[in-house]
């Protein structure tokens, strides 16, 4: 028996219609890489950093705050000089952009616009650089929300010294995102060590290319490319965003005026002045033991004056001859375990007392211990891993004995994690350019 069903004529005719033609457009499927790459294209600059001694070298980067002028790129693109060229992008007659390079060095004089090195994470690799000014109409790169994810796609753009060309645009997806340390050349001589939290993609990235953005489909910046990872054989790793929030959430960044009312892809500066340090004057560091040289131990003052007059961060170095509630003999015959309970109390009493807002170093003499303790809301300012990074560096110069070169380099660990490190003036002289 065959069974019919009868529609009703407003679906039996919806049915029967024939399907309506479909707008075809003459370009083809609509070009996710195109589009976001006239997006973020703007704000692309290519970086010239002058080492001195005829060598130049380049990278790229990304306006992030229009208001501040502030560029992102890698830090060892700049190294420790102070101070940098930028070049946006310069347009032709048919609006595109101009990729010969030749084309930018030969009105760099109209074309370069000087800017000032002003913050450094030497850790993530990654620095900020305050221009002169910002060309008419050039956008700011916005943020985006949240790292990305495996598999997502994402596009980046940078001046790579192979190409031969600038604005070079790459596709790719992302394999994972994690914690890494990797290798990197700061110059000729000198090879620097990194650890931050990374993108990993398929897409290659070449020297030149380092410090350009890395973004999503929506054209937000995710990650900067890191193009000097010297380990990094078949894929590219980039600083991932969280470690950009990080450096421009520093109250030293966002204490920079800026000349504008901020935009949705930034955070709203203050609606006031910058809040005074919580201290009148920083802690008294103090060498009962005196373990150390009067030269080593007259930097620590100054280094704490600093941290907290420019980042509201706290430094106390405490050197005690021998325990303070307990004699040496009895501490010393203590398991391993509990002569770190022992210090390790005594520290947070003073950290408590105190009401220490950065770094506090322990050292006892007799019996010879070591306690680290980086507290307070100023912990979130120094790089994962920091802590135990600074305490080995310690320990090991101490179990060199070289007691004054551990205290020195301790302190420059501490003041270049908060962008405090020296840096060196740059010279004129006939370049060579080194890809970054």
């Amino acid at each position: 028996m065959t069974r019919l069903l009868l529609l009703p004529p407003l679906m039996l005719a919806a049915a029967l219609a024939a399907p309506a033609a479909q707008k075809t457009d003459p370009l083809g499927p609509k070009d996710a890489g195109a589009t976001v790459y006239k997006k973020v294209l703007p704000s692309t600059v290519w970086v010239h950093s002058d080492r001195g001694g005829g060598k130049l070298a380049t990278g790229s980067g990304t306006l992030i705050d229009r208001g501040r002028r502030l560029v992102l790129t890698n830090y060892h693109v700049v190294g420790n000089v102070k101070k940098a060229t930028v070049f946006f992008p310069d347009y032709g007659k048919d609006k595109r952009a101009i990729p010969e390079r030749q084309h930018y060095l030969d009105r760099a004089g109209r074309l370069g616009i000087p800017g000032e090195v002003v913050e450094l994470d030497k850790e993530g690799d990654l620095a900020l650089i305050r221009l002169e000014r910002v060309p008419e109409g050039v956008p700011e790169l916005k943020l985006a929300a949240e790292s990305p994810q495996p598999g997502q796609a994402v596009h980046s753009i940078g001046n790579p010294g192979k190409s031969g060309a600038l604005w070079v645009y790459t596709p790719g997806k992302v394999r994972q995102v994690y914690g890494k340390k990797w290798r990197a050349k700061l110059d000729e001589r000198t090879i620097l060590t990194f650890e931050a939290k990374v993108v990993e993609t398929d897409s290659p990235t070449n020297p030149g290319d380092s410090g350009g953005p890395l973004v999503n489909d929506a054209g937000e910046l995710v990650g900067v490319t890191q193009g000097g990872a010297l380990d990094a054989d078949s894929l590219s790793i980039f600083v991932d965003l969280s470690e950009v929030k990080r450096l421009v959430g520093r109250r030293s960044v966002q204490a920079l005026r800026s000349a504008e009312p901020a935009s949705s892809s930034q955070p709203p500066p203050p609606t006031k002045e910058p809040a005074k340090p919580r201290r009148e004057s920083a802690l008294r560091s103090t060498d009962e033991a005196k373990f150390f040289g009067a030269d080593a131990w007259k930097k620590v003052q100054p280094a704490a004056d600093k941290l907290l007059k420019e980042k509201d961060v706290d430094l106390l170095i405490q050197v005690l001859p021998v325990p303070p509630t307990s004699t040496p003999r009895k501490v010393g015959t203590m398991s391993a375990k509990d002569r770190e309970k022992y210090f390790e109390d005594i520290a947070k009493e003073r950290l408590k007392a105190e009401k220490i807002n950065g770094v506090y170093l322990l050292v006892c003499k007799n019996p010879p211990h070591v306690h680290l303790e980086v507290a307070g809301p100023a912990a979130s300012t120094f790089p994962s891993g920091f802590g135990s990074r600074l305490l080995k560096t310690f320990v090991d110069g101490l179990k060199a004995k070289k007691y004054d070169a551990a205290l020195e380099e301790a302190l420059d660990m501490i003041l270049d994690f908060q962008g405090l490190g020296e840096k060196k003036d740059d010279k004129p002289a006939e370049k060579k350019e080194e890809k970054k």
